[in-house]
């Protein structure tokens, strides 16, 4: 059992910077000024981890490329002396030879790259200013290295990262062989959070944010369903039953299990801005927009401290912090996701709840839509 009083988890972003201009993109809403995380605030940073407990697993990621950090490769080596698990999500087009070479010396133990399509011109159109058969051929190169030296199962483990549009779906079971053919050991898939009017017509859950079957509910029956085929003649009853006044289980697991349920709380996960400021979570990490269900809701960002004032121990440990993340177990928030729209409240400043900042009912992770590596 993870405990969530431990940090388990930390996002750390190195940068703002990006060579890409993704069509989901949350920086395509900013008016913030690009930046990179001096490396004396990281270095910093790192012997805060190794005073910790135990270190946490270190994710640099956030918004904006890490390997676009003129000292990328440092902060990869610096958090590796803490003892540490380092993981980084990527675009791929700054994973030269060189660069895969480094992270393979590093002993780098994942990395997670952002593969949303496997046809290259929509990949190319979604992932702005990139180049498929680029991020294709780094990968490849990668793998050869690998088997060169200690062999497939070596590091860095390779993971291919989906963001599910109605664009891209119907790529969803040809990432299996695209997998296997980069060497890679597993798939993350995430639903898109639309920052702008025209992605929220690309969203793929629109009836699944009222659907009967993701919620548990002493109203309505529960159905647990066994292992089964999912051939043509059973794949149109169980759609059907994803539209019926049944709450589904699949093996004893509920479909509703993850509602209401902030990963980053449960089971302690923190992020950390590149210019030093600590959030609970990713969302919260900046300020910006979304829109759901025709409506646009602005999320301000949440800080608990800044690195550069306050170990992160200290964060951590504030009394703050620690009756944020209590919350979030206890979740008292109004449905404000799922319960059809609300005009009310067009921020996360209140909820018709009377919860006060951050009201976290709207959120699309706690609800089990979008989930990150």
């Amino acid at each position: 059992m993870v405990q969530a009083d431990s940090l388990n988890k930390l996002y750390i972003e190195a940068t703002t910077a990006c060579n890409l201009d993704c069509q989901m993109c949350l920086r395509r809403t900013w008016d913030e000024p690009i930046g990179h995380m001096p490396l004396a605030t990281f270095a910093k940073l790192m012997d805060d981890v190794a005073q910790l407990p135990a270190p946490p697993t270190i994710h640099l990621s956030g918004y904006g490329e890490p390997l676009a950090h003129p000292h990328f490769l440092e902060m990869v080596r610096l958090a590796k002396a803490t003892g540490a698990k380092v993981e980084i999500t990527t675009n791929g087009m700054l994973l030269t030879p060189k660069m895969a070479e480094a992270l393979i010396e590093l002993d780098l133990n994942r990395l997670m790259v952002s593969i949303d399509s496997v046809q290259p011109e929509l990949y190319n159109n979604i992932r702005v200013r990139s180049d498929y058969k680029t991020v294709i051929d780094n990968l490849r190169h990668l793998r050869r290295l690998k088997l060169r030296g200690k062999g497939r199962h070596s590091n860095p483990q390779v993971g291919i990262s989906f963001v599910a549009m109605r664009s891209n779906v119907a790529d969803l079971p040809k990432l299996p062989a695209l997998a296997t053919y980069l060497g890679a050991w597993e798939i993350q898939v995430s639903n898109l959070v639309p920052h702008t009017p025209d992605m929220e017509g690309e969203i793929l859950y629109s009836r699944s944010l009222r659907s009967a079957a993701y919620r548990a509910s002493r109203w309505v029956p529960d159905m647990n369903l066994p292992k089964m085929d999912m051939d043509t003649d059973i794949r149109g009853p169980v759609s059907d039953l994803y539209d019926s006044t049944v709450s589904l289980s699949w093996l004893d697991q509920s479909m509703s299990r993850r509602n209401n349920y902030c990963r980053f709380a449960q089971e302690g996960y923190a992020a950390i801005r590149q210019d030093g400021e600590v959030s609970p979570c990713l969302p919260l990490l900046h300020d910006h927009p979304t829109y759901l269900l025709n409506r646009r809701k602005q999320i301000t960002h949440l800080s608990l401290g800044n690195i550069n004032q306050q170990s992160l121990g200290q964060i951590w440990e504030s009394p703050e912090f620690t009756a944020h993340r209590q919350r979030l177990l206890d979740f008292p928030f109004s449905p404000c996701s799922t319960c059809g729209g609300c005009e009310r409240f067009p921020g996360n400043w209140v909820d018709c709840s009377h919860n006060t900042f951050p009201t976290c009912g709207g959120c699309l992770w706690s609800q089990g839509f979008v989930q990150c590596p």
